[in-house]
C-alpha cells in the first residue's frame, strides 16, 4: 500500500524495512520478501539499500546522458579516462574541462566537508565559499 509510514512502524527483524502494519508486513514476506532480505541485510538495511540503488540508477542515466559529450575526454580530478565508470559533465559549458566520474565528485565533496567541519567553518563561511 502507499500509506505514510511512522517512525515507529512495524519492520522485518533482519532488514529492518518498514510496513504500515502486520498486515502488509505478512503479505509482503509471502509474495517475496525472504528472498531478497538478506541482500538488503548485507547492503546496510532497508533505507541504505534502496539509497545505493537510486545512486545507482542516477549515476547511470547521468552517465548514459552525457555519453556523446564525454567520449575521449578524462576526468579533471583523477585524470583517467571515463572507459570505466563514465564521465558526466559538471557544468553546461562546452570544452575540455569540467569533465569527471561521479565518484570522483562524491569523493571530493567528502574531502571538503571534512576540511570544513575540521577548520570549524560555520554555515555562513561554508555558503560563501562554495556559491
Amino acid at each position: 500500500c502507499a500509506k505514510p509510514l511512522a517512525h515507529d512502524a512495524p519492520r522485518c527483524v533482519r532488514c529492518k524495512l518498514r510496513y504500515c502494519n502486520k498486515t502488509c508486513q505478512h503479505d509482503h514476506w509471502r509474495r517475496g520478501h525472504k528472498q531478497i532480505c538478506k541482500k538488503i541485510h548485507r547492503g546496510g538495511n532497508a533505507e541504505q539499500y534502496h539509497a545505493d540503488k537510486k545512486y545507482e540508477e542516477a549515476v547511470a542515466d547521468a552517465v548514459e546522458e552525457c555519453a556523446e559529450d564525454t567520449d575521449g575526454q578524462t576526468c579533471y580530478i583523477c585524470l583517467e579516462d571515463g572507459s570505466e565508470e563514465g564521465l558526466v559533465r559538471g557544468c553546461s559549458c562546452r570544452g575540455a574541462s569540467g569533465f569527471a566520474h561521479i565518484s570522483c565528485l562524491a569523493r571530493q565533496a567528502k574531502i571538503l566537508v571534512a576540511e570544513a567541519e575540521e577548520n570549524n567553518l560555520g554555515d555562513k563561511a561554508f555558503d560563501e565559499r562554495f556559491q
